[in-house]
């Protein structure tokens, strides 16, 4: 499927490495192109529409973390242009003090903006079939001693979008759901880490997040397109240090018959 025509939602698509990712999506002739998003910037949406003016930019201010938010928001697109073709989901936060927040903005809401979008995409149902791309990271297939909350909503992104990108399940809705995986990148998630870490004493072992060499966003959220346009259903992708790359996942356990 080109991504020629299509509308196109994308979660928190105004910050950092999803408004590179933007920029790079509206390049590509798209019917519609909705940001949802908490942050309430006119200016990054003008420079949006001006990117592509065949494209019809539209902002929803986004609250993630309440469903009637979500529901509203998905609601007042289908009533602007019937189909949802694509979905990015990439709102996220570093902030492991504040637990049951992060596991909101992180996996809850991901979760919950994923149900409330798919009947409008399943093929069965109201859609025509498309494309979810989950932002998880690096650190959602590696441990992260310093921030374990983060790191374990980050592993639940993988699992449930592993578990959607069964062949099973695209074959029935003809929606391909995919990871993408940005490595440490120079984002404001790495603003003031020792604030951000699970424990006080997190911050020694966090030392070396703190002066890791990172990716610049503009090259991460180039990756990014790239993962959304490829609609490769099942397909995990890590960006690291300018390189994408496609993950095979380890198989540690599978039911015996």
């Amino acid at each position: 499927m080109s991504l020629a025509g299509k509308n196109v939602v994308f979660v928190a698509a105004l910050g950092s490495i999803a408004y590179e990712a933007s920029k790079e999506l509206m390049t590509l002739d798209l019917a519609s192109f909705f940001a949802f998003d908490i942050l309430d910037k006119p200016e990054a949406v003008k420079a949006l529409q001006d990117i592509n003016p065949n494209t019809k930019v539209h902002y929803t201010k986004f609250d993630i973390t309440n469903k009637e938010s979500i529901k509203s928001a998905l609601a007042d697109l289908v009533s602007k242009v019937q189909y949802i073709d694509v979905l990015v989901n990439g709102a996220g936060i570093l902030a492991d003090p504040a637990v049951e927040l992060t596991i909101n903005v992180n996996l809850i809401g991901l979760i919950n903006t994923t149900f409330e979008a798919l009947p409008y995409m399943d093929k069965n149902q109201k859609g025509r079939g498309g494309v979810i791309v989950n932002i998880a990271s690096v650190l959602g297939l590696e441990p992260c001693p310093p921030a374990a909350v983060y790191c374990a909503s980050k592993f639940g992104v993988v699992g449930f979008s592993r578990s959607l990108g069964h062949p099973d399940y695209y074959e029935h809705t003809g929606v391909a759901v995919s990871t993408f995986c940005p490595g440490l990148t120079d984002t404001p998630l790495k603003n003031n880490l020792s604030t951000k870490y699970t424990f006080d004493y997190s911050k020694a072992i966090g030392a070396k997040f703190d002066n890791s060499k990172t990716q610049t966003p503009e090259i991460c959220g180039e990756h990014l397109a790239q993962v959304v346009d490829l609609q490769d259903n099942g397909g995990i992708y890590i960006s690291n240090q300018g390189t994408l790359t496609k993950v095979k996942p380890s198989v540690y356990w599978e039911p015996t018959y």
